[in-house]
């Protein structure tokens, strides 16, 4: 496919991509290029453009200074598709940043919880074993307690018995 001089001349300040209106604010309509060089080759040309290409029969100077927008079809798509490829780039990019920061802050997680976690295992542990001494020290005061209570009781029964065996004895 070849350009025109009209293409390489728009194409200065033609948008990239596939453009919905030329500069001066006109709609884009979508014409099919009749010519030799391009034969059935579509494209975008302002409507006052087109119309200034009518006019060129009667002002040659007219068209030279007009620079409306006229920007082949397959080019203003393959542009699109190449704003997309770029997009899809940087959205990759920006998806494989966001999975490295989620699997740093994981493995960051995973650090704090394995501390917390022996902290707690810690703290457990020394609150177990200090009510184990509790216990320990309830129990042998407990068993203190029941010996002394043992004692008193075989002290009170003693004399208990050994009064009456001297009533016993007395009668």
């Amino acid at each position: 496919m070849s350009y025109s001089s009209a293409s390489s001349l728009a194409h200065q300040v033609s948008p990239i991509g596939v453009p919905s209106r030329c500069w001066c604010g006109e709609d884009i309509i979508t014409y099919t290029s009749k010519t030799k060089d391009n034969p059935y080759r579509r494209f975008y040309r302002c409507s006052i453009a087109l119309m200034f290409g009518y006019l060129i029969l009667f002002d040659v100077y007219l068209r030279k200074n007009e620079n409306h927008l006229f920007k082949w079809v397959d080019e203003a798509l393959l542009d699109e598709i190449n704003m997309v490829d770029e997009k899809w780039k940087r959205v990759s990019e920006d998806v494989d940043d966001l999975r490295k920061q989620m699997m740093a802050n994981m493995e960051l997680q995973n650090e704090i919880f394995k501390k917390i976690d022996e902290e707690m295992v810690k703290k457990i542990s020394e609150n177990i074993e200090s009510e184990l001494v509790i216990i320990k020290d309830n129990v042998e005061e407990l068993g203190h307690v029941m010996v002394r209570s043992a004692f008193k009781t075989a002290g009170v029964a003693a004399v208990i018995v050994c009064s009456l065996v001297w009533i016993w004895g007395r009668m």
